[in-house]
């Protein structure tokens, strides 16, 4: 582009469901995979209460943060303990 001589400009925008990237409110497919996520704890809690003292274990993904791991268990409300891998355990 330099050497043709065009003036442009390059925006990056950056594509991750995490959420962890700084200054970013919400990233693209973020709402989405809460909302999926939600999904597979009713899953699991249907699953557990098919058994006597059962119990639903969900691993959700994600980088370095547990955004969707929390934001899904507060909006499930089913949700015990949510582990995620800032908070030492």
């Amino acid at each position: 582009m330099r050497e043709a001589g065009v003036r442009i400009s390059i925006c990056g925008v950056p594509k991750t469901i995490d959420n962890d990237i700084p200054l970013i409110d919400r990233s693209f497919g973020f709402n989405t995979s809460v909302q999926e996520s939600i999904k597979f704890i009713d899953s699991a809690k249907t699953e557990a209460l098919s058994a006597e003292n059962g119990i639903g274990i969900i691993r959700l993904m994600g980088r370095y943060c547990g955004f969707i791991a929390v934001h899904a268990a507060l909006a499930s409300r089913d949700v015990n303990i949510c582990l995620i891998p800032e908070v030492y355990f």
